[in-house]
Parts: structure tokens; sequence; C-alpha cells
């Protein structure tokens, strides 16, 4: 998917809505700084322009069955081109089977197709499971971002996976890892801006540059991160 098109048409508005649970949200826990869709926000309108705009409709704690149960409301009267949907970790967490999970996302997309827009299911980053303290938490977890692979291929939705971009890294020295994350499952200032820079990439945008107030660290970090030989396909867009 490449929204720079969207650019010859700057007549028609375009609103992206980023749906999900805590992934997606910004709270205060966020410390002032941007999520991954703020960065997305900003990259759309500097370089696509100002009829582009991105609206979080994240909650935190949320399952899909929360999504469905609000989509009518938080979703459908924006009139979006684009529902960005991250969602799962509550599901797993909360023990959802994973065949209620999948129909239930499945549900999601086609919902957000009746109302017009395209759907774009996208995996979690990789969560810390060591520090989770939730027996049997990992093989939950990766089946149900392949319940999301399986549900983009079956739609033929467009897809971002953010799992196997972040998990080589994870395997690989968990330690420096952490420094993208606020907890087990949440991800911090850093970690955000990973993510941001990976869906903007899959998106034909140009990268989001770390601030300064990242550095030198956040650098470090997305060089080990983006340069990973076993990490998903990346490009600058």
């Amino acid at each position: 998917m490449n929204l720079t098109d969207w650019k010859q048409r700057p007549e028609i508005s375009r609103r992206i809505v980023a749906f999900g649970s805590s992934n997606t949200a910004l709270t205060a826990d966020n410390e002032g700084r941007l999520g991954w869709a703020e960065w997305l926000h900003v990259q759309a309108r500097e370089h696509i322009g100002s009829h582009v705009s991105v609206i979080n409709q994240g909650v935190g704690g949320e399952t899909t069955e929360h999504l469905l149960d609000r989509i009518g409301r938080d979703v459908e009267p924006l009139s979006p081109s684009l529902v960005i949907v991250t969602i799962g970790g509550n599901d797993m967490i909360t023990e959802m089977p994973l065949p209620r999970y999948k129909s239930n996302l499945r549900q999601i997309c086609e919902l957000v197709r009746s109302f017009g827009a395209e759907p774009l299911l996208q995996t979690y980053y990789c969560p810390v499971y060591e520090d989770s303290g939730i027996p049997g938490i990992r093989p939950r977890f990766e089946a149900a971002m392949d319940a999301v692979r399986q549900t983009a291929d079956e739609l033929g939705t467009a897809l971002v996976d953010q799992y196997s971009h972040f998990e080589p890294f994870y395997r690989a020295d968990p330690s420096d890892y952490r420094k993208l994350m606020r907890d087990w499952l949440h991800l911090n200032a850093c970690g955000n801006l990973a993510m941001a820079r990976y869906l903007l990439s899959r998106l034909g945008l140009p990268l989001a540059n770390a601030p300064q107030s990242l550095e030198p660290e956040a650098s470090l970090l997305l060089r080990r991160l983006e340069t990973s030989p076993e990490s998903g396909s990346f490009s600058n867009g």
C-alpha cells in the first residue's frame, strides 16, 4: 500500500483511523512523547498534505470484542479512508479462544470495508515474554500474530508485520531490546518511533528521524533493529 497517491488529490479529505488497544492509545504514560500513530500523522501531513489526518482511537485494555462493540461509534462516523487495526494482546492475556479471536478480527475488517474504508492489519511488536509472569503467553501470542497474517491473506487486506520486524532483535539481545520497551508489553518513546518507521516504510512514506531528546541511544537502537538480517524487509519509502 502506498499513500503517496493521495498527494495528487488534495481536494479530497483523507482520514486514517488507528484502531486498537493500549498499543495504539496515546496516554500520560507516553510522557509527552509521540506514539506510532502520531508519528504517522506528522509524516503524512508533511509529505502528503494537510488534507490527511490520523485519528487515534486506541483504548487501553481492550480486546477484539471491545473493538466490535465500539466500531460503529468510534470509526464509522469518521468516514475514514484507511483503518489500521492493531489488536490481540489482551485477547491472548485473557485466553480468548483463537478461533473466536480470528472470527472477531475478520468481522472488524468486513465492517471497515462496509464503511467504505480499507482495513490494514498490523501485528504487534515483540513483547518481553520473560518479564510477563504469564505462563504460556508466548505460544498464545505468536498464534494470534499468525492469525492476523492468515486473516490478511484470506481477506486480501494490507498487512504490516511488525512482529517479524521486531522479534529477531529480541531473540538476539533481550537486554538491549528492553531499551525499546516501557514494560513487558508496551513500547517506550523510542520503541514507538521504531514501530512508526517500519509502518511508514510499508506505506511508502519517508521515515521519521529521532528527535534530539532521544539521542544518541535512539539511533543506535534503530540501527540494531533495522539492519537485522532476519527482520522484515525494510525500505525507505
